[in-house]
C-alpha cells in the first residue's frame, strides 16, 4: 500500500512497466528480434509480450521496431532515492488547473535529444539576443517550450528558449517565433535545481497523469520562469510547468 501511494503503481505493475519500457528502447535501437526481447524481459512468449506492450503503449512491438519512434512520456523510469525525495516535498507537485490565453514566443530553438545539453546552450545563445526583441512583454516573461509531435521521424524534441511578446509581427533574424493557442493546463511547481526538473516530469507523466481524469490535448509542455525563479543551481528556485489537458 505504501509503495502504491508513493509511486502510483503496485509493485507488480511497476516491474512490468519497467520491463516494457526497457524493451521498447531496444526495439527503437534496432535491437534483437521480438521473440528474443520477449524472453529477455521474462515474458512467457511473444504473444503475451505483445499484448502487454499494446496495453501500455497503444501500439504493437513490431510497429515500434519498424518506425523506431515512441513518445518518451510513456516510458516508466527507474525509481531512485532522489525521485522519492523529490515527490515528497509537500504540496509543490499538487496541480492547479488554469486556462491561458494565446502566448506568443520569440526565441532560440533547436532539436534536443535525450541526455544532451542543448537546452542550456540555447539559453546561453538566447541571452545576448534578448535586447533585439523590441516588443517583449513587460514585466518580462520567459518560457522553455518542449514540442514533441508523435509523428516525428527524428528522435528527440523541439525546444525553444524564449520570451513572451505581444505579437509575432517582428522577429529578429537570429530568432524564431511560435504561437501557443489558448488552452486549459495542469500547472505544477518544480522546486529545485534545473537539472532535476526531469524528476518532476517523471512524476507528472508516470504517476499523476495515469491516475488523473484528464488526458493530454497537445504535444508540448511549457516551463515558465517567473519572479521566484532564481538560478539553475539554486535548490530553492521555483519554475512553473504547464501541461495541456482536457
Amino acid at each position: 500500500r505504501t509503495f502504491n501511494s508513493v509511486i502510483g503503481h503496485s509493485p507488480y505493475d511497476y516491474i512490468i512497466r519497467r520491463r516494457l519500457s526497457e524493451s521498447a528502447k531496444e526495439l527503437i535501437e534496432a535491437g534483437p528480434k521480438i521473440i528474443d526481447i520477449a524472453g529477455e524481459y521474462q515474458f512467457n512468449n511473444p504473444e503475451t509480450y505483445s499484448r502487454a506492450f499494446r496495453r501500455m503503449f497503444g501500439v504493437l512491438p513490431h510497429q515500434v521496431k519498424k518506425n523506431k519512434r515512441l513518445s518518451r512520456l510513456i516510458f516508466k523510469s527507474e525509481i531512485t532515492f532522489e525521485y522519492i525525495q523529490h515527490i515528497n516535498q509537500g504540496d509543490y507537485l499538487k496541480p492547479h488547473f488554469v486556462e491561458l490565453e494565446t502566448i506568443h514566443l520569440v526565441g532560440m530553438a533547436g532539436l534536443v535529444k535525450n541526455g544532451d545539453s542543448l537546452t542550456v546552450e540555447l539559453w546561453e545563445k538566447f541571452k545576448p539576443e534578448v535586447e533585439s526583441i523590441s516588443n517583449r512583454l513587460k514585466p518580462e516573461q520567459y518560457y522553455g517550450l518542449s514540442f514533441f509531435p508523435l509523428n516525428w521521424k527524428t528522435p528527440g524534441s523541439f525546444y525553444l528558449a524564449g520570451a513572451a511578446v505581444d505579437s509575432l509581427a517582428v522577429i529578429p533574424p537570429a530568432l524564431v517565433g511560435k504561437n501557443i493557442p489558448p488552452l486549459k493546463y495542469a500547472r505544477f511547481i518544480h522546486k529545485g535545481r534545473a537539472k532535476d526538473v526531469g524528476l518532476t516530469f517523471d512524476y507528472i507523466y508516470q504517476t499523476w497523469l495515469p491516475k488523473a481524469d484528464n488526458s493530454l490535448t497537445a504535444p508540448f509542455e511549457l516551463e515558465f520562469y517567473g519572479e521566484v525563479y532564481q538560478d539553475p543551481d539554486n535548490p530553492n528556485s521555483e519554475s512553473e510547468i504547464f501541461i495541456p489537458i482536457n
